[in-house]
């Protein structure tokens, strides 16, 4: 089936439902996403493989709700679109990411309580996601301010308002809203919906070409978007193991640089990564899989922001990436996977220092640790984990 822009569907006649064509066509996207995993060289052993049957389930299960059932921008609503569950595109442990539909036709306002989330930020753009190529950036800010009571109104639309407003463009777009936590054991997370200006309920009824142009939607997410992130990763693979450069990301925040490295660490052995944080408003290390989702950062320590951090008296931050617990307070858990990509995210950084990655015997990192940076115990490890577990459930990314 031809893929079609958005624009494209205004006052166009997709094929009928008296054939199963469109079934068809969905089944065969879905088949095709097995080339991701069994077609790719770097993906050669079964723990690899087992990820990304993982992977190809959570793309389904992502594009659904962004598709077929939620793509309305007459009675939007906000979607948690990535979680511990549900990832793809690189999501970082620290934020919780929501999505709606809009329409530059219509006024939209986000109300509710503005929360204590270290950072909030809310970007618009044209199209809807699943066409990633053409999905550019309309508008963002970063900079919302919160009334005396903790409320919040965000007003989207295409002329400008007092207060609070993000522009949207003219025809069919969606928006992103990011909540990012530093302390996951404080912070909290917002209350918010948005609704559309003269919204009258119940909405229309659901038809027929309504349900075929949704399913053609799912249709381009699933044949436009894994072979994007695909192409992302391959960027990764052109950079020395365990070594990493700075880069941007096209779908990411502004003003966030990223580094890239893919990373080699046997059972008995562990990569020592040091660097001096920059004076930065947010940092973040975090450990992902080769399809470019996250590790399992609700259960397991494979993220460590700017606030979770111990740096020595140098104001060094040395972390271990290793199979098991080396006892060490800076810990990213490789969980058994022994091949993986790092990212590290620096917001509004004065400088862009490029962390090392030093490969070495398992036995041997108590050699580059003083005593301080490793008295963490089991006991107290298990702890902090549980708390973090929990974190996760109270911030709603679970």
């Amino acid at each position: 089936m031809t893929t079609l822009s958005l624009a494209d569907w205004q006052g166009k006649s997709l094929p009928g439902l008296d054939s199963p064509a469109i079934w068809q066509a969905f089944s065969s996207a879905v088949e095709d996403l097995q080339k991701l995993v069994w077609d790719d060289p770097q993906i050669n052993d079964d723990m690899a493989r087992a990820e990304g049957v993982r992977y190809l389930s959570r793309l389904l299960a992502g594009a659904i709700p962004m598709t077929l059932e939620g793509w309305d921008p007459d009675y939007p609503s906000l979607l948690t679109f990535l979680s511990s569950r549900i990832q793809y595109g690189l999501p970082a442990a620290d934020a919780l990411y929501q999505w709606a539909p809009i329409h530059g036709d219509h006024v939209y306002h986000i109300k509710g309580l503005r929360g204590s989330a270290y950072m909030m930020d809310i970007e618009t753009r044209v199209g809807h996601f699943a066409h990633v190529n053409n999905w550019q950036v309309v508008d963002r800010s970063s900079e919302l301010k919160a009334n005396a009571d903790g409320t919040i109104d965000i007003v989207l639309s295409r002329d400008e308002r007092p207060g609070n407003w993000v522009k949207i463009a003219d025809g069919p777009g969606d928006l992103i809203l990011r909540q990012y936590f530093y302390d996951w054991l404080s912070e909290d997370v917002a209350q918010l919906q948005i609704s559309r200006e003269g919204a009258i309920y119940p909405p229309p009824a659901l038809t027929p070409e309504t349900i075929s142009k949704r399913t053609q939607l799912l249709i381009d997410w699933l044949q436009i978007l894994p072979p994007f992130f695909a192409e992302q990763v391959k960027r990764y693979y052109e950079i020395p193991t365990n070594t990493m450069v700075f880069d941007e990301v096209s779908i990411g925040w502004a003003e966030l640089r990223y580094g890239k490295s893919n990373y080699e660490c046997g059972p008995d052995e562990a990569l020592i990564v040091e660097v001096k944080p920059p004076n930065a408003q947010y940092w973040s290390m975090q450990l992902y899989s080769q399809y470019w989702d996250a590790r399992d950062w609700n259960l397991r320590q494979t993220s460590i922001n700017g606030f979770q951090a111990v740096l020595n008296e140098d104001g060094i931050f040395r972390a271990v990436i290793s199979h098991v617990d080396p006892g060490i307070q800076n810990w990213l858990d490789a969980g058994g996977h022994q091949t993986g990509l790092i990212s590290v995210r620096y917001f509004r950084a004065d400088e862009i220092n490029v962390p090392a990655i030093k490969r070495v015997k398992l036995a041997e990192i108590k050699h580059y640790f003083n005593d301080e940076e490793r008295c963490i115990s089991p006991q107290s490890r298990s702890e902090y984990l549980q708390a973090r577990a929990e974190s996760v459930i109270r911030r709603g990314c679970l």
